[in-house]
């Protein structure tokens, strides 16, 4: 029964977009530096990231 809880909990988080989102600004912040991007051009890309999981949210809200 916990196996399948997980299962569930981790399918339902990679099917999501807003997780998506939010692990992509995260590996971007935090690889900037080893590939080389200059720290406003990660920002602002963190900042669209941002832009995007708070438009999914709003899509989600609507689909209710």
């Amino acid at each position: 029964m916990k196996k399948w809880i997980i299962t569930q909990t981790l399918k339902s988080m990679f099917g999501s977009k807003k997780f998506l989102y939010t692990i992509a600004a995260i590996l971007i912040k935090l690889l900037s530096d080893n590939l080389g991007v200059d720290p406003d051009t990660a920002q602002s890309l963190v900042y669209s990231i941002m832009a995007l999981v708070l438009g999914q949210g709003i899509a989600d809200i609507n689909k209710k």
